[in-house]
C-alpha cells in the first residue's frame, strides 16, 4: 500500500512509458496493483544489471537517465542507448528468458520501477490486452532502432558516422536544431569511435558551416531534404 502511495508521483511519468500508452490513471493503477511493482533508487554509477544476469522483470526509469552499455574482455565499453524517464527497458531479454549481454547503469542518481513479467501476461480485463499490444509494439521500435544504430556504425568513417548519427536526430526530434542524450565521450562510445577523432571532425564541420554545436544541442545547417549524404559532400566541395 506505500509503496503504491509513493509511485503516484510518478504516475506523469509513467502514462508516458509506451508500456502503458492508453491507460487512464485508474487503469494504470490497476494494472501496477497487479504487476508487483518493485521501486528501485540508484546512485551515480551503480549497476542496476550486469552482462550475464537473467531478468524476470522489465523496467521503467522513472526519474535520472540509466545507459545500456557493452563491455568487452578488454575493458572497453560501449554504449548501446541511453535510458531517459518513461523509457522501458530489459523487456527483449525478459521475453525471451535469455541471459542479459548488455549492462545498465546508472548516470546520474536515478529511480526504476522493475514489473513483473510473468505477471504482466496475466493482467486481467482490457488492461491486461493493452499491455501485450504496447509490449509488441516496444519491441518492434528497439529492434528498428537498433537497426538504426547499425546504419550509423557501418558508416565507413567518424564523419560519416557523426553526420549520419546527427541527421537521425534531426529526423527524430523534428526540427534543425536538437539536443542529444549524449556529452562528447558518451557520444564516441556510441559510435564506436575515438573520442578525439570524433571531436576533431565535429570542428571541421563547424568550420564549414554545416553545423553548429554547443553542449548537447546541435543545429544543422544543410537543408534535410539534402541529407547526410548531401552534407558529406557539400563538405568535401568546400575543402577543395
Amino acid at each position: 500500500m506505500q509503496q503504491m502511495k509513493d509511485l503516484e508521483r510518478y504516475f506523469p511519468v509513467l502514462k508516458g512509458c509506451p508500456l502503458f500508452s492508453g491507460l487512464e490513471e485508474a487503469g494504470l493503477a490497476r494494472a501496477l496493483g497487479h504487476l508487483m511493482p518493485r521501486l528501485r533508487r540508484l546512485e551515480r554509477g551503480e549497476f542496476l544489471l550486469h552482462a550475464g544476469d537473467r531478468a524476470d522483470r522489465v523496467g521503467v526509469v522513472l526519474e535520472g537517465c540509466l545507459h545500456v552499455l557493452r563491455e568487452d574482455a578488454f575493458g572497453g565499453r560501449a554504449i548501446l542507448a541511453p535510458l531517459q524517464p518513461g523509457e522501458l527497458f530489459a523487456e527483449a531479454y525478459a521475453c525471451a528468458d535469455a541471459p542479459l549481454e548488455v549492462s545498465v547503469a546508472a548516470q546520474e542518481d536515478s529511480a526504476v520501477l522493475l514489473l513483473s513479467l510473468e505477471r504482466l501476461r496475466s493482467v486481467p480485463g482490457p488492461e491486461g490486452r493493452a499491455l501485450t499490444d504496447s509490449l509488441i509494439r516496444v519491441l518492434a521500435r528497439k529492434n528498428l532502432a537498433l537497426s538504426e544504430k547499425i546504419g550509423h556504425l557501418t558508416r565507413p568513417s567518424t564523419r560519416e558516422k557523426l553526420l549520419s548519427y546527427l541527421w537521425a536526430q534531426r529526423r527524430r526530434q523534428g526540427s534543425d536544431s536538437f539536443t542529444i542524450p549524449f556529452d562528447r565521450q558518451q557520444l564516441a562510445d556510441y559510435l564506436s569511435v575515438d573520442r578525439s577523432a570524433m571531436c576533431t571532425q565535429l570542428g571541421r564541420l563547424c568550420r564549414e558551416g554545416l553545423i553548429s554545436c554547443r553542449g548537447r544541442r546541435f543545429t544543422l545547417h544543410v537543408p534535410e531534404e539534402d541529407g547526410a549524404e548531401g552534407a558529406l559532400q557539400t563538405g568535401q566541395n568546400t575543402l577543395k
